[in-house]
């Protein structure tokens, strides 16, 4: 296990919290942790944010490769840069936790770590996307250890206590908290970016309250139906049929004039998939003929983008009850080489 605390970094088998000297325990050079990324981790009581930048300046260069992902893409300097700052206004939380953010919707698990900011007082939870870091460097950073399970598919209960499930513990790796650290900071961007997008979303939010102000005069019960539905309604390239759910590509569209056309495929091509992911009873001759339908609306569309008509660029493997290989047969795309699965009720054979 690695202890990170204001002074060191130490590595030992146990936590260092259970040992009564630490005679035994081997101390990190700050520029050797590149070799512990994937051991669990924990922090001394006081160390400061701030503490978890020095390592990674240390080790800028290869942070920036291994951590690229997690950085959206961009450089981790500008963010050093910044952190080195004075502070310059007060953070409403009282320290900064990296906790497990795990939820359920459908079949649909997702358990990565997270960090966020805690008032003491309220427990309430704050986001960090748009805070300066120099106005979190000493702050005290902790982790919360508890996964607790946020299951959606109970969001509708009106007991809400039921959506949220204890399952049990678990302390993150040295990766894990960068790469929370990191992808909180990215989220909008690099310093300068977010204070941009900030600007934005302000200006969004005159304009939602604006809206929101309009719609509160129609109705005094609108409800997150209400507005997914208004949603819905503006978007011009959206198409719905039943539980389906397509849009128009607009980056292909060379004329503006076929939107209603692409709108009509669209709709039929849902339609079809409706009724193959409906019935039980179409038998493989029926699925073909169906698959037929789909290749000539495919075609159709095709044309109205303003393109040639290739069937090496039709999404075959989309359509409904269909098991030929997803990923394989996006990557030879385009290569008139498709990979069917034998045993495919529709395209198989």
């Amino acid at each position: 296990m690695i202890t990170i605390t204001n002074n060191n970094i130490y590595f030992s088998e146990f936590s260092i919290s259970t040992m009564s000297s630490l005679d035994s325990v081997d101390i990190v050079p700050i520029d050797n942790i590149i070799n512990f990324l994937s051991e669990e981790v924990e922090f001394g009581e006081s160390l400061i944010f701030k503490k978890l930048f020095d390592i990674a300046a240390y080790n800028s260069d290869i942070f920036n490769e291994i951590f690229y992902s997690s950085l959206g893409g961009y450089s981790l300097d500008p963010y050093l840069q910044e952190i080195e700052n004075n502070p310059t206004e007060k953070y409403e939380s009282d320290y900064l936790e990296i906790y497990w953010h795990c939820d359920r919707y459908d079949d649909e698990l997702t358990l990565e770590p997270s960090l966020h900011g805690i008032s003491s007082k309220t427990n309430e939870r704050y986001a960090m996307d748009f805070v300066s870091l120099n106005n979190l460097k000493n702050y005290n950073v902790k982790i919360n250890r508890k996964i607790e399970l946020f299951d959606y598919n109970k969001f509708k209960d009106k007991d809400k206590e039921h959506m949220r499930i204890f399952l049990g513990e678990k302390s993150p790796t040295v990766f894990e908290i960068y790469d929370s650290i990191f992808y909180e900071i990215s989220f909008f961007g690099g310093p300068q970016d977010k204070k941009e997008k900030f600007k934005e979303l302000e200006g969004s939010m005159i304009d939602i309250d604006h809206n929101m102000s309009e719609i509160k005069e129609e109705s005094d019960n609108v409800t997150i139906e209400d507005l997914i539905e208004k949603f819905d309604e503006d978007n011009i390239y959206l198409v719905k049929y039943k539980n389906f759910i397509e849009t128009v590509e607009e980056d292909r569209i060379s004329n503006d004039k076929n939107l209603e056309k692409l709108k009509n495929c669209l709709l039929e091509k849902l339609k079809i998939y409706d009724i193959i992911e409906s019935s039980e009873s179409l038998n493989n001759k029926q699925l073909k003929q169906y698959y037929k339908k789909l290749t000539n609306i495919e075609y159709d569309m095709q044309v109205l983008y303003g393109e040639d008509e290739d069937i090496n660029f039709h999404n075959f493997w989309e359509t409904p009850k269909c098991t030929c290989p997803k990923i394989d047969n996006l990557e030879m795309q385009g290569s008139g080489k498709p990979i069917f699965d034998n045993k495919c009720p529709i395209h198989g054979k």
